[in-house]
Parts: structure tokens; C-alpha cells; sequence
């Protein structure tokens, strides 16, 4: 009988923040060799401590626990998402009430206030905040966990840098967002993991703040200088137009039609690493118009415009279970300045195909086995 895949599952919530903390600074005049002391320095005691394996797929609804968590943590939590998620909401509200009863001279306070909020320097405390109080009470909240199979993570260890895909955005990319301080401090400690997130969060009052874990502009321009550091860049795949896709029945994405991380890819000669974020799609309840014009109006305003609720009917996600499947990786060997069409749509290709694997290998086993993933 051939022997059955490893499928993996490492739980963020259950792994303790003294295992968090790097004990050696990242060098950048040798930045590969810190990087492995810091991985080898951990990768024993998260092997056998904190990353579960099973022979073939876990079985169904296996990977459904919910972490515990104190109140202490669970308020810690619910202020942070109600000051960076429902900021931008009171803050845009109390300036339309002031726009039509204020005087003029407190619209302008408010006009001089907002230009503050959206243009101040933002602290340079990335690792502090990886492994913070937050960022841990962040992975119980969701019960934050990723999932893998075959010899993932042995081959993204031994990649230099790639380009990291997580789909769907749901209103949020909680997924995606906690793949940043996790990627860095524990799955890969000592890499140099970089979100891209749209331009507009890095000027929106409070929502900037999520700039913080470690972002550059999901503009093509800033992912390249990005990776001619030597970081890995992740992104969403479907951006904006995945908000306006989310349903109750299956799982929809919006990228059957987007080949740009095709085209990047093979133009700067990054692998790509497909994954699917497990629950984005459930953390918050949204509506928006079947007429497609709060759509259209995302696009022409590169901000996403529609109404949303969570728990208590405020900008606060609930509580589900949130996880990042990775997929396997797609090699790309070397750059191609001017790609063919054919090219593009081969890798293109894979890439669906990829995320699709990612969804149908782990979907059963973390409860969502019900739920089919469709490309629009």
C-alpha cells in the first residue's frame, strides 16, 4: 500500500509568545544565515510541540476547535478592530453631520484634523507588535491556525522569496492580515514577510494602523522594490471586487479574469504561493447593492463602499474561525521582461488551480466541507 501525504495543522493560539519572540536580531548584512539560526533555533520545539501531522486528510470537522480566551483578551481585541475598523465609519460620519450643521470654522477644524490622522508618522514597532499581547489575543479570537500538506514547509524554507496569494478578501483579509506577524515570528521565523494592501488604508484615518505589522503598496512599482530587497510580497488576489462576490452557499472568487500576479510574476521571476484564507468571508455580514453601483464606485474610488455589520451590528468581526491553507508552491524559474499571452494564461492557470486544491484538500477537516469554491 503506498504510503498516505502528511497533511500538517499548526494552531498560532496554542503556541506560547516566549516561542514568539526572536532571540536573534535579523542582520541585514547576512540576512539568509540569520534567518537560519532563527528558524533552527525554533524548529525543533515547534515540530514536536505545536505542529500536528496526520497520515492522509484529517478527518472531517477535525480542525473546528474554538480557542479559549479571557476577557481580558477578548476586550483587548474588540477595542483594537472598533478603533482601526469602526474609526474610519464615526470619522467620515461626524464629518458629513459637521459638513451640513457645523460653522465653518469647526468644519475646517475637522478638515485640519483629518489631514493629521491620515498623513502622521506611523511608529516603527513591527516586531514588538508580531509577537505582542494583541496580535497573540488576535489568534485566540479567531482561532487562527494554518494548514498544510506534503513538504510545504520544508520547500518554502528553502525559497529565497516568493509571491504569496490569499483569496478570498471578505470585507476583511483577517487571513491574510495575521498571516504577516505569524509568517515572520514563527512559520518561517526569520524571513521577511511584507503584506500589500490597496493604497487607500495607508491613508484612511485609524484603518492605516494596519499598516503597522509590515505592508508595502499592493502597487506594482512598491511589490517590486519589495522584492528586489529579497522580501516575500502576499497579497489578495481578488482585492476589492472579492468584497462585492461574498454569498451564504459557496465560496466565490473574483479572479478568473485577473492574471496581474500572473504577469508579475514571470516578469520578476517569483514563485508564487497560492493559499485560500479559510473564513474571511464569515467574519463579517455585508450588503450592497445587486445593481453593481457600490461596486463601481469601490473601483473608481479604490475604497471599498457598502454596508457592514458584526457582532452587536458594529464594525467589530464575529467570532469564527479563520484559516490560512497553504498551497503548494508554483516555481517560477526566471524573469521574462515582455511575457507571451500564452505564458501568462499557462501560469494563470496554475494558479487557480492551485487555490482550488488548497480549498478541496482541507475544506472537510475545518468544517466548511459543504461549501464549493467557484472562479467569476
Amino acid at each position: 500500500m503506498p504510503e498516505l501525504e502528511k497533511y500538517y495543522v499548526l494552531d498560532l493560539w496554542r503556541v506560547p509568545r516566549e516561542l514568539l519572540a526572536s532571540k536573534l536580531p535579523v542582520s541585514e548584512s547576512d540576512p539568509d544565515e540569520t534567518r537560519r539560526k532563527l528558524e533552527d533555533e525554533a524548529n525543533e520545539l515547534l515540530l514536536r510541540e505545536y505542529v500536528v501531522a496526520h497520515e492522509g486528510p484529517f478527518p472531517d470537522d477535525a480542525l473546528t476547535e474554538k480557542a479559549s480566551i479571557s476577557a481580558g483578551e477578548q476586550a483587548l481585541v474588540l477595542f483594537a478592530l472598533l478603533v482601526t475598523l469602526g474609526g474610519p465609519l464615526f470619522w467620515f460620519t461626524l464629518g458629513l453631520v459637521f459638513a451640513i450643521g457645523a460653522t465653518w470654522q469647526t468644519f475646517g477644524f475637522y478638515v485640519l484634523a483629518t489631514l493629521v490622522l491620515a498623513m502622521h508618522p506611523l511608529p516603527s514597532s513591527v516586531p514588538a507588535l508580531w509577537t505582542s499581547k494583541l496580535i497573540n489575543a488576535m489568534y485566540k479570537y479567531f482561532s487562527y491556525r494554518f494548514v498544510w500538506k506534503g513538504n510545504t514547509r520544508q520547500v518554502l524554507r528553502a525559497e529565497s522569496q516568493y509571491l504569496g496569494s490569499g483569496v478570498p478578501h471578505g470585507v476583511m483579509p483577517f487571513a491574510n492580515l495575521l498571516a504577516i506577524p505569524a509568517t515572520n515570528s514563527v512559520l518561517y521565523r526569520g524571513c521577511n514577510f511584507w503584506g500589500a494592501p490597496a493604497s487607500v488604508v495607508y491613508r484612511t484615518p485609524f484603518l492605516r494602523y494596519l499598516w503597522m505589522l509590515q505592508c508595502c503598496d499592493v502597487g506594482r512599482e512598491s511589490i517590486v522594490r519589495e522584492l528586489a530587497k529579497g522580501h516575500s510580497v502576499g497579497l489578495v488576489g481578488d482585492g476589492i471586487a472579492g468584497i462585492f462576490q461574498s454569498n451564504h452557499e459557496d465560496e466565490v472568487v473574483a479572479l478568473k479574469n485577473r492574471k496581474g500576479l500572473a504577469k508579475l510574476a514571470l516578469r520578476t521571476g517569483t514563485s508564487v504561493l497560492p493559499c485560500y484564507s479559510l473564513g474571511n468571508t464569515a467574519a463579517f455580514s455585508a450588503w450592497f447593492d445587486r445593481f453593481g453601483i457600490m461596486e463601481w464606485l469601490s473601483r473608481k474610488a479604490q475604497a471599498s463602499i457598502f454596508l457592514y455589520w458584526g457582532r452587536f451590528g458594529l464594525p467589530i468581526p464575529h467570532r469564527v474561525n479563520i484559516t490560512m491553507i497553504v498551497g503548494d508552491l508554483i516555481k517560477v524559474d526566471k524573469a521574462t521582461e515582455q511575457p507571451t499571452t500564452a505564458q501568462v494564461d499557462a501560469l494563470h492557470e496554475e494558479i487557480l488551480a492551485g487555490f482550488q486544491t488548497a480549498f478541496d484538500s482541507h475544506k472537510s477537516a475545518l468544517g466548511w466541507g459543504a461549501r464549493k469554491l467557484r472562479f467569476v
